[in-house]
């Protein structure tokens, strides 16, 4: 079966499809170098921090040596993308706007356990209508596990960035704080709900960017009036996310689906839903 699963990650992964640049790609430069295209970078990457942060997958455990979790999933994060800095951020020009309100990714994550409580795990998500990817890795310690009367708890820490972003680079940083509690409905159905929480050190600027289009109203423009390259600065950002989840299991199989509020990410929220095998 771990045969099987791993081929089918492997097909999924080379047939994703990754095409020229689409409307939810990033063109920075429709921003403009003055104090408002700067102030705007800061929020559209805020926002996008939050696009990208990891989903945590479920359960507050290591399942021993023997732990090993595959699994694929769907996800889709809320933007403000009538606001300025996403309708000039965009490749789709703010003239012809018809993208959607939500970014939406097709993850897949992996999980291995050790028989010390160590969990190890990656991901990578693909998003849709654009060229991009993002990923990483990451480690929990399970501090509980199994224990009758007490949640299972976890603490971690890992990294995530951005790949193929082209005008825009982005690096990731994450605590995160689990708990869990695992309970059963008849023989081998676990149902387990599952909290987190998650504090995420973003880091993003641009590439050197360059470009003039003249709008028709006389005061507003793209890029540098002068058509000079320009490039944002080093943006930090702190994002502080609360996740609430539930996982089924029967068997070797799992079905999950939470949901991530990030606080001062401008009103973005995610939704993560997947399909797990655990060996």
């Amino acid at each position: 079966m771990k045969r099987f699963a791993l081929v089918i990650v492997a097909v999924v992964l080379v047939c994703m499809p990754l095409h020229a640049r689409q409307k939810m790609d990033f063109m920075l430069f429709n921003l403009g170098s003055d104090a408002a295209g700067v102030a705007d970078f800061e929020k559209m990457a805020t926002q996008f921090a939050a696009v990208i942060a990891p989903m945590f997958h479920g359960e507050a455990e290591s399942r021993g040596a023997e732990g090993f979790e595959l699994g694929i999933g769907y996800s889709f994060t809320k933007i403000d993308y009538g606001a300025r800095y996403w309708t000039n951020a965009l490749n789709d020009k703010p003239t012809d706007m018809q993208v959607p309100t939500f970014y939406n990714g097709v993850d897949i994550h992996v999980k291995k356990g050790f028989s010390f409580g160590l969990v190890v795990y990656g991901n990578v998500r693909y998003y849709i209508l654009t060229e991009m990817l993002s990923g990483g890795l990451g480690a929990e310690y399970v501090v509980n596990e199994g224990l009758k009367n007490w949640p299972d708890v976890s603490f971690g820490a890992g990294y995530n960035g951005l790949f193929g972003g082209y005008d825009l680079n982005m690096h990731q940083v994450e605590l995160r704080l689990k708990l869990s509690k695992t309970f059963i409905a008849k023989k081998e159905v676990k149902l387990i709900p599952f909290f987190a929480y998650s504090h995420t050190f973003a880091f993003a600027w641009s590439n050197r960017l360059g470009g003039y289009w003249p709008i028709t109203d006389g005061t507003s423009y793209y890029g540098d009036r002068t058509g000079a390259p320009f490039q944002f600065d080093d943006v930090f950002i702190n994002i502080d996310r609360v996740l609430l989840g539930f996982k089924f299991m029967r068997g070797n199989f799992g079905m999950s689906v939470e949901g991530a509020l990030p606080f001062n990410a401008y009103k973005a929220f995610s939704m993560n839903a997947g399909f797990s095998v655990v060996f």
